[in-house]
């Protein structure tokens, strides 16, 4: 079985992003505005590759975020 091959960035520097709603909840929840500005990729314990990006948030948090749980703002 071939081993698994790291995919595309979906965002790139200075791109502006929300976070997703990972927590599966009905309750209507203020999006977020933020700005990638950095990019990683970090390795989990099977071996396969995943992008993390640094993300600042309009309140000047700084978190990193995989790129699964984050979505491009239109």
């Amino acid at each position: 079985m071939p081993k698994n091959q790291l995919i595309g960035q979906k965002f790139k520097l200075g791109d502006k992003v929300y976070r997703k709603n990972i927590f599966g909840t009905t309750l209507k929840i203020e999006k977020k505005m933020g700005t990638i500005y950095g990019v990683r990729t970090k390795e989990n314990s099977r071996g396969s590759s995943y992008y993390y990006y640094a993300v600042e948030w309009e309140d000047k948090r700084r978190t990193e975020n995989a790129q699964h749980s984050l979505e491009i703002v239109n």
